[in-house]
């Protein structure tokens, strides 16, 4: 049977058509292809809007390779050869593409899409275990210098309450240790049971921790003045030996002496400074000032007036807690030995209790303000508050400032009859109820 599509390519192989209205071919219509009544809306084989007019065979990918004018094209994605046309669905809108369209290659972002998320997921579990290393490290690791430092050495103060946690964030600042953490961990691994003691202390910079815990467990190490201000001294005496200790000058000591509203003394004082500067020892710190000197004496004696009572005893023996103070002044002023304080207290009661001028060479000198062993009768006849030899009774202040066994032995004195006395430091004291030979 003949192919009817042969037949007809053989019939119109010179590129004439039948005349419009042919039965043939179904259209009554039909124009021809150069017509000028063509509007190109119809082409066999093709979509109203295709621009390459005619229709090329179909190639073995499903495209056509196109004869006449626009000949074939190499697939490009497939590395064949295609047909005038791509396939359905390669164009942006699922339809036929355009001719030398290619397929997108993907761009860098897309390549590097995977990774970015594979890092945007370890960065944290990363971050956190360095974190956690980290914090290990510093705690049970921490930052430490090594050995015992270098100068210049620095001064640091311990204060009541404080601990290793405490005072480690300033000796990091200081330049002392490397880290608080270390010095904790040198506390709690020292064997020394003793805590920190208040007070000042040298330290070297860039120090061991555990070095420089040490150091300030150990009481030699720390940086006081010791000042030691013997029984008996005056005010006057006592502001020179602190001036020359401490290399304050005497003039702020003085300062203060003069206007001791500041000192805390006891209202029996009726603000005379004389007599309530406790005879002690003290340890003084690099950076106190002669107020906290001052005060710090004048509270030591408050302590020891309260753990003897002083208030209570006074009366017992008829006296104020202001006369205790003058009476054992002039105990301690004028006694050869400890031994004599009770005796010469006596001296003093039978003295007033016979109205008797009291004749102590310690009051008349004072208050002329000297220091001798025995008295001039020109100095006796020299008129004062003080003059004991002129004057009845006590005088107006303590003459010294006494220690505790003065104040006991005013309020316990020895039982006797003694008026009189003589002193002498290289043998045993004389007391009698008479006058003695030497005496004036």
């Amino acid at each position: 049977m003949a192919d009817p599509r042969r037949a007809a390519d053989e019939r119109y192989a010179g590129g004439s058509y039948p005349p419009r209205g042919d039965g043939r071919f179904g259209r009554d219509d039909y124009q021809s292809w150069d017509g000028a009544g063509s509007d190109g809306s119809f082409l066999p084989g093709f979509r109203a809007d295709d621009p390459r007019g005619r229709r090329g065979r179909r190639g073995r990918d499903g495209g056509y390779a196109g004869d006449g004018e626009y000949g074939e094209y190499e697939d490009a994605s497939r590395g064949q050869r295609g047909g005038g046309r791509r396939g359905r669905g390669d164009g942006p809108d699922g339809d036929w593409g355009d001719p030398g369209e290619r397929r997108p290659r993907r761009g860098p972002v897309r390549r590097l899409a995977p990774w970015v998320a594979l890092l945007l997921i370890l960065a944290p579990l990363v971050g956190g275990g360095y974190d956690v290393y980290s914090r290990y490290e510093s705690k049970y690791h921490p930052a430490d210098y090594a050995g015992p430092g270098t100068g210049p050495a620095v001064t640091f103060q311990v204060k009541p309450g404080d601990s290793a946690s405490s005072i480690g964030p300033e000796l990091v600042s200081l330049g002392v240790i490397a880290s608080s953490r270390a010095l904790v961990l040198a506390a709690e691994q020292s064997t020394n049971s003793a805590g920190l003691e208040p007070g000042f202390y040298k330290l070297d910079h860039h120090m061991q921790a555990s070095l420089a815990y040490a150091e300030l467990l150990n009481p030699k190490d720390r940086v006081q003045l010791v000042v030691t201000i013997p029984e008996g001294k005056r005010v006057s005496q006592v502001v020179a030996t602190l001036a020359k200790d401490t290399s304050i000058p005497q003039a702020q000591f003085q300062q203060i002496i003069n206007n001791p509203a500041r000192l805390g003394l006891p209202s029996y004082a009726k603000g005379k400074v004389e007599g309530y500067l406790f005879p002690a020892t003290y340890q003084i710190q690099p950076n106190e000032s002669a107020l906290q000197i001052l005060q710090a004496m004048v509270q030591r004696y408050d302590q020891e007036a309260s753990s003897i009572d002083l208030a209570a005893a006074a009366p017992k023996v008829n006296l104020s807690p202001e006369q205790v103070m003058i009476e054992a002044s002039m105990v301690q002023a004028e006694a050869g030995h400890t031994s004599d304080f009770a005796k010469i207290a006596r001296v003093i009661i039978n003295r007033l209790a016979d109205h008797m001028k009291l004749q102590f060479d310690s009051v008349l000198l004072y208050g002329q303000n000297k220091f001798a062993v025995n008295i001039t009768d020109a100095e006796a006849a020299i008129p004062g508050p003080y003059n004991d030899f002129l004057n009845e009774g006590l005088p107006p202040t303590p003459i010294s400032n006494p220690g505790n066994e003065a104040i006991e032995a005013v309020l316990h004195p020895a039982n006797g009859n003694w008026l009189y006395f003589l002193t002498y430091t290289n043998r045993p004291s004389v007391f009698s109820a008479t006058p003695l030979p030497g005496m004036g």
